[in-house]
């Protein structure tokens, strides 16, 4: 080693170790940066103390002002490096956070990473569709907005004032007095304070109701209903300890766990995956100070379940995370059967999140033997599938749905009303098939790596002519998948390909074809949901009238041409009353076509 440590400052700060070429090996944060160093070349009992002081050529170091500055620069080095000898979170991208922001009618968003005076932030968290999800459930309960209008000028509210989840500050006709009641609910809520939160509001309901502000007092009764009706299902988690965070940690599998206790009610589980080679600190410390130089809240007490440490670095990191919380932290094991079942509880949700992992891989996996199974040349990374779907021969549908890396795309399916195909299931895969892939040859998108049909050999062979009519200079790969006996049929292959049940490759194909008949189906019980919500407008026409018309008719505008003669050929449907029907036909066309008119206009 090049570098003296006697020559480094004995101040608050971060190192680096680094190998030949300026290879960074280690990042540290020290109290007192001389003292540390030393203390990692001296000690020869830990193979991996010694692995990278013999590999290390120079120590730099950044000298901070305080412990806090130290713990965050440490943080941003470790992700730009990425050194061996630290264990990290795996940070493809920035970790998703809850946000409340600091603007006059503050809103709730999910962002990435922290953001310099947005707002308040609560997090990291994991999994950015938990966080999706939590923004959804909290707005039914605190109804403030999630967009980006300006409040300064008064508008319309949008549709989600309609659907109860936002109080529409928009409109100018809620005091900015008022709805702070429901932020300040809403940031007790996430930060754990429920019971304070509960208490806060029945004061401030009950101030209303003396003072005649009674929609005020209104607002506040529906928050406590909801708070009271998410409440009765956490009594059984009360716990005697208040505020603690459990951080489980998983070496073998590099996953971790962090169980939020508040209050006495467990509030969160977020997990994590880990990467790096090893770690000198052991991974505990390593994940600890990772997660918290991140997190916008650090508790009192955070209890690890494994207690190996050393115990000089744990003190240091204690007075890291003090300088962060402005407060006393203490890392410690669980005492008592609270905390032991909170570490139980831990190891639950970390074997949980491990399988989930797994299954992800597994996908990757299946997409191989997928190849291999139908010998593709490429990886069918993008998968598209299609299906047809209609009522007794009637209101014939179609579905496409899209898979990346075997998972589904959702904002990328599509669904089409079959044209011109009429009932025949073959002529509807050949139209449905080339107007996608029409479509996305006219906008020069590309196009999927293997397009799966749902059906047999006449539906596989229906849409490789709309394709070939596409005359491509590269074809894409064509399946088919049938349901009876799940046999794959090929372009050029005389015999169907049969996998057997357990095959990943089969199981991947028939996720997506289950998906495209999910989803055609419900398309079209939706369609023909709409027809019979209006036939059922018309004196006479009941459910069972309404169905047999349904039956009857490939549409609505097929039973208006046909007239009321058509009609009674076709059901039971007595004379009067069809012509009932086709007149209220009738003043429905009227008023579309005039609303055509008018947007044209």
């Amino acid at each position: 080693m090049k570098t003296d440590p006697s020559s480094l400052p004995a101040a608050c700060g971060v190192y680096l170790f680094k190998g030949k070429g300026g290879k960074v090996l280690y990042v540290g944060k020290a109290i007192n940066i001389r003292s540390r160093v030393r203390s990692h070349i001296q000690n020869r009992k830990d193979p991996k103390e010694q692995r990278i002081c013999s590999n290390t050529e120079t120590v730099d170091y950044i000298g901070t002002r305080s412990e806090l500055e130290a713990l965050i620069l440490e943080d941003t080095l470790i992700k730009r490096y990425k050194p061996k000898f630290n264990i990290r979170l795996k940070d493809d991208k920035s970790y998703p956070y809850l946000l409340i922001t600091s603007e006059r009618y503050p809103a709730i968003r999910q962002v990435r990473g922290l953001k310099p005076d947005a707002g308040e932030f609560f997090g990291p968290h994991g999994d950015p569709r938990a966080v999706r999800r939590s923004i959804r459930w909290l707005r039914k309960i605190f109804p403030v907005r999630s967009c980006r209008r300006d409040m300064d000028r008064t508008s319309r509210p949008c549709l989600e004032h309609h659907l109860g989840r936002c109080i529409a500050p928009c409109s100018g006709k809620i005091m900015v007095e008022d709805y702070d009641v429901m932020v300040q609910g809403l940031r007790g809520f996430l930060a754990g304070r429920r019971e304070g939160v509960v208490e806060d509001l029945k004061n401030e309901m009950w101030k209303a109701s003396t003072e005649e502000h009674y929609e005020k007092a209104a607002l506040i009764r529906d928050l406590l209903l909801g708070l009271e009706r998410i409440g009765e299902g956490q009594r059984v988690i009360l716990l005697k300890v208040k505020d603690i965070d459990i951080v489980k940690i998983d070496e073998k599998e590099l996953a971790a766990v962090v169980i939020k206790v508040r209050e006495g009610r467990v509030i969160d589980a977020v997990s994590f995956s880990l990467e790096g080679e090893g770690s000198l600190l052991g991974m505990d410390l390593d994940f600890i100070s990772s997660y918290y130089s991140l997190s916008a809240h650090v508790p009192r007490r955070i209890i690890a379940n494994r207690m190996n440490m050393n115990r000089k670095s744990k003190e240091e990191l204690e007075i890291f995370l003090s300088a962060k919380r402005k407060g006393e932290v203490l890392i410690r094991g669980p005492r008592g059967e609270d905390e032991r079942s909170m570490v139980e509880m831990a190891d639950r949700n970390i074997r949980l999140f491990i399988q989930k992992r797994e299954r992800e891989l597994q996908t990757d996996d299946s997409m191989d033997q997928l190849k291999e199974a139908l010998g593709m040349t490429n990886t069918p990374e993008v998968i598209e599938g299609f299906d047809i779907s209609h009522l007794h021969g009637t209101g014939t549908v179609a579905s496409m749905v899209h898979f990346r890396k075997g998972r589904p795309i959702r904002s990328n399916y599509r669904k089409f009303k079959i044209r011109t195909a009429g009932n025949d299931d073959l002529r509807s895969i050949k139209e449905v098939v080339g107007r996608r892939y029409r479509r996305l040859l006219d906008q020069d998108d590309p196009f999927p790596d293997l397009i799966l049909i749902d059906g047999g050999r006449g539906q596989l062979s229906a849409a490789l002519e709309a394709i070939e009519e596409l005359e491509l200079n590269d074809m894409p790969f064509l399946a088919s998948l049938a349901k009876k006996e799940e046999e794959i049929y090929l372009k050029g292959k005389r015999f169907p390909l049969v996998l057997k049940k357990s095959d990943p490759a089969l199981r991947l194909l028939q996720r997506v074809r289950d998906e495209a008949h999910r989803f055609a189906v419900a398309y079209q019980r939706k369609l023909r949901g709409k027809e019979l919500f209006l036939l059922k407008k018309v004196d006479g026409i009941g459910d069972k009238r309404a169905r047999e018309l349904m039956i009857a008719f490939d549409s609505l505008e097929e039973m208006r041409e046909g007239g009321a003669g058509g009609i009674i050929k076709r059901s039971s449907v007595p004379l009067n009353v069809a012509c009932r029907v086709i007149e209220f036909l009738e003043r429905e066309n009227n008023r579309a076509t005039v609303h055509l008119d008018l947007e044209k206009v």
